[in-house]
C-alpha cells in the first residue's frame, strides 16, 4: 500500500544514518511505500541536503561521527525555516535518559533498532499525516476534524503509555510496580480535581506524576531491591533519587517535564519541614509535590512489596490521620477521607488481573 500525503504528492523523507546497511534497508522499505527517499550518511550532509530542499519528515540516527543526532535536531529546531520538520529518532540506544533527551531536543517519536517493518511504516505514515493536517487545517477542518482528533488521541495515549513504562522501569520491572504508577497517576488526578485545580494543571499532574521516581534509575539495584532495612549510608543514597530525578528533567522548558521535575524533587518533602531533599515546609512545597506525596504513600502502604506486606485500610487511615499536618497537607488528607470510596475504586480497578506490562 502506498502512503502519500495526498493523491498528487508523495512525501519526501530524509534518512540520516552513518551505517550503510541501515540506509539501504530503510530506503528500500520506504520506497516500496511510495515515498521519495533521500539518504545522508552524516549530520553535516543532512543539513546541507535540507538547505537544498526541505523534507517532509526526517528519520535521524543518534550515534554518528562528528555530529550526532541530538546536535542535528537542535540545529534544525533552532532555525525558524526548519523547526517544524517532524523528526523521528532511530537508534539502538534504549536507556530511558537517551529517549527523554530525544523528546526534549524536539523529536516527535523514537524507534529502537533493530527495526520492525510494520512499526516503521506505521509511525512514518502517522507523523506525515499529522504534519499534513497541521499545515492544511483550515482547508480540511470540516472533512478531517474527526480523524485529527483520533490521531491526536493516539499520540496522547502513546505518550502516556511511554511515560507509564518509564515509571515502571524506574520502580522495577514487575507488573505490580507498573500498576503502582498507574494508581499514583489516578490518585493524583482525583486529588487535583477535588482541589479545584485548573483543567490544565489536572492534566499535567496526571501525566507527570508517573515520573515521580525517575531518579531511581540511577540508584544501585542492590539498594532498590534490598528486602531488609537500609543502613544510614544506604538511606542517604536512596534519598538522592529525588534530586537525581529533578536533574534529569529540569533542563526541559516543556510544561509536562517542568511539572515532572517539580514532582520528582518535592514528593518527599513534608508539611512540617522534616522531609527531603530541601526541608520545605507547608505551602513552600508545590501543590503537585504535596498531591503526589499523598498518592504515593497511600498506594505504597496499600501494596505488597518485596520488603513488606500491604497494610490494612484501617491502619493506613490511622497513619494519615496521625500525619495530617505533619507529613501531609491537611487539606489533602481531608479530601482523601471525604472521597475514600473513589480512591478505593481506583485501587480496585488497577489491582485487577490484566496483561503484564512488557518492558524490553
Amino acid at each position: 500500500m502506498t502512503h502519500t500525503i495526498n493523491s498528487n504528492y508523495s512525501a519526501d523523507i530524509l534518512i540520516v544514518d552513518d551505517t550503510l546497511a541501515n540506509l539501504q534497508f530503510l530506503a528500500a522499505l520506504l520506497k516500496e511505500e511510495g515515498y521519495k527517499v533521500r539518504p545522508a550518511n552524516s549530520g553535516k550532509l543532512a543539513l546541507q541536503a535540507i538547505t537544498q530542499k526541505k523534507p517532509d519528515l526526517i528519520l535521524l540516527d543518534i550515534k554518528m561521527q562528528e555530529m550526532d543526532g541530538y546536535q542535528v535536531c537542535e540545529t534544525l529546531k533552532n532555525n525558524p525555516e526548519t523547526k517544524d520538520i517532524p523528526i523521528i529518532f532511530i537508534s539502538a540506544l534504549s536507556d530511558v535518559s537517551d529517549k527523554v533527551r530525544a523528546f526534549y531536543v524536539g523529536g516527535v517519536d523514537y524507534i529502537t533498532k533493530p527495526f520492525q517493518l510494520e512499526e516503521v511504516k506505521a509511525r512514518v505514515a502517522t507523523h506525515l499525516q499529522l504534519r499534513d493536517y497541521q499545515e492544511n487545517l483550515a482547508a480540511k477542518i470540516t472533512a478531517g476534524i474527526e480523524e485529527i482528533k483520533l490521531l491526536n488521541q493516539e499520540i496522547i495515549d502513546t505518550q502516556h503509555e511511554v511515560i507509564v513504562m518509564l515509571g515502571a522501569i524506574c520502580e522495577g520491572k514487575s507488573f505490580e510496580t507498573a500498576q503502582h504508577i498507574k494508581r499514583v497517576s489516578a490518585y493524583s488526578q482525583l486529588l487535583a480535581r477535588h482541589c479545584h485545580l485548573s483543567t490544565t494543571d489536572v492534566d499535567l499532574i496526571t501525566q507527570a506524576s508517573p515520573m515521580h521516581d525517575l531518579g531511581k534509575i540511577a540508584i544501585p539495584d542492590a539498594i532498590l531491591e534490598k528486602q531488609g532495612k537500609f543502613t544510614p549510608e544506604e538511606w542517604d543514597v536512596m534519598k538522592n533519587h529525588a534530586t537525581l530525578g529533578y536533574q534529569m528533567l529540569c533542563f526541559s522548558t516543556r510544561p509536562l517535564f517542568k511539572a515532572a521535575a517539580t514532582i520528582a524533587l518535592e514528593h518527599h518533602e513534608k508539611w512540617n519541614g522534616s522531609g527531603y531533599p530541601q526541608g520545605l515546609k507547608g505551602d513552600e512545597i508545590h501543590i503537585f509535590g504535596r498531591i503526589t506525596a499523598v498518592a504515593d504513600v497511600f498506594d505504597a502502604l496499600s501494596s505488597k512489596r518485596c520488603y513488606k506486606n500491604s497494610w490494612e485500610l484501617e491502619s493506613i487511615l490511622a497513619l494519615f490521620e496521625e500525619q495530617r499536618g505533619q507529613h501531609f497537607d491537611p487539606t489533602l488528607v481531608d479530601i482523601l477521607f471525604a472521597h475514600l470510596d473513589e480512591f478505593l475504586n481506583i485501587r480496585s480497578r488497577f489491582s485487577a488481573v490484566e496483561s503484564p506490562l512488557t518492558i524490553m
